[in-house]
């Protein structure tokens, strides 16, 4: 009598046990759920790339990753409060109104910084090892202390030629890291499958492989991959004709908006006007926005034509205005960049792919900020930034 009853009374707390999980798996799915709710073209994502500090030279992504996790010295810095910068940054992003970051893991930038850092690229690619994603995963979880949601860009082998290889190298980095932590993924880099075959080749092996994953884990995650501007409207008629033809699922339509075609001293609405040319052809894809790049690169002193900070903050309004005072069909805007991304330590390096930095510097580790910064939170942050912009200005 005894032996019956000490077994009912387990079997009945085995069977209490399991529905208390299976609660809790319930809720933990409703929770991921909510959490995993992409932004619509009422609330669209307002987003920042984040891979610079005060310098591309000692302060890119990769190095930053690196000292916030060994110290100062790691990489061979010489630089000292790494982190101080890092968490006044956040700061920063979080205060103009920025909800989400945008952080690029690529096998090239790795490969760049290997030398410097003391990596083998055996344990780099096509398997990133499990040291090198604690080093990732504590930079994730110090963004998202912050209270931003991420979007993670994944690049790999140079001129898309080795799709099976990336294929594992994206999936070690999203089985490894917290994965609650990132909200939309962005698979390659600078992707244009209308213009170039082996391009295209690669995205229609790559994309669907994580849109149908067979772990559920990975399947049920938010997939887009990063595309170019497009240098004509040719071009980007054709792009949207092949992204509709072979991704017909997609939710959104992946863009880079980037414009620098007008002569310096143009106004905010010539720039409104030569970006609507493009956005009425993106519109026929009749789906939202998901701009992954916009932003106005800054011309350097040995340039013959010289592109000041009251451009780009031309181009910023006019872009804005174009995208969201008139048309409204924007689901996210992640601008090129927060920090300062020239070479500081040999300044005659930069060249025509740099200043995009939206600080011009720091100053007692604190973010010195741009007229360009002040503009962007402006629109991040008033309501009535359009009313403002047509009436004022």
């Amino acid at each position: 009598m005894k032996k019956t009853f000490i077994l009912l009374y387990k079997t009945f707390i085995y069977r209490r046990l399991l529905a208390y999980s299976a609660l809790l798996m319930c809720a933990f799915t409703v929770q991921s759920q909510e959490n995993n709710v992409l932004p619509s073209v009422s609330h669209p994502a307002k987003g920042v790339n984040f891979f610079y500090l005060n310098g591309r030279d000692q302060e890119d992504f990769v190095q930053v990753a690196e000292k916030l996790f060994f110290g100062d010295n790691a990489c061979k810095g010489i630089r000292a409060d790494i982190s101080e910068r890092f968490e006044n940054s956040l700061k920063e992003i979080k205060s103009a109104g920025f909800d989400w970051v945008r952080l690029l893991v690529s096998k090239d930038f790795y490969s760049i910084y290997a030398p410097r850092c003391g990596f083998s690229m055996d344990e780099i690619y096509p398997v990133l090892a499990d040291k090198h994603l604690s080093v990732l995963s504590k930079l994730i979880e110090k963004v998202t202390a912050h209270g931003l949601k991420i979007e993670l860009v994944l690049s790999g082998t140079k001129w898309f030629a080795d799709p099976r290889n990336d294929v594992r190298f994206f999936e070690s980095i999203l089985f490894g890291i917290p994965l609650e932590h990132v909200d939309m993924i962005i698979l390659g880099g600078d992707v244009q499958p209308s213009n170039a075959q082996y391009q295209a080749d690669w995205l229609l092996q790559v994309l669907p492989h994580f849109l149908n994953h067979k772990h559920s884990n990975l399947a049920s995650q938010n997939y887009l991959f990063d595309t170019v501007t497009y240098r004509n409207k040719d071009q980007a008629l054709a792009y949207v004709k092949w992204v509709k033809k072979h991704f017909p699922q997609l939710s959104y339509l992946p863009v880079n908006l980037y414009n620098r075609t007008l002569p310096p001293s143009s106004s905010w609405r010539d720039y409104s006007t030569a970006l609507k040319e493009f956005i009425a052809i993106y519109k026929q894809a009749n789906l939202p926005l998901w701009i992954d790049e916009y932003g106005f690169r800054l011309s350097n002193e040995s340039e013959s034509v010289q592109y000041t900070e009251a451009d780009r903050v031309a181009y910023l309004k006019g872009f804005y205005h174009a995208l969201s005072c008139e048309n409204s069909i924007t689901a996210a805007y992640f601008i090129w960049t927060a920090g300062n991304d020239r070479h500081v330590s040999f300044p005659d390096k930069d060249t025509d792919r740099t200043p995009f930095g939206l600080f011009s510097g720091y100053e007692n580790n604190k973010p010195i900020t741009t007229l360009a910064w002040d503009e962007v939170a402006l629109f991040n942050t008033t309501s009535s930034y359009c009313e403002q912009l047509i009436k004022i200005r």
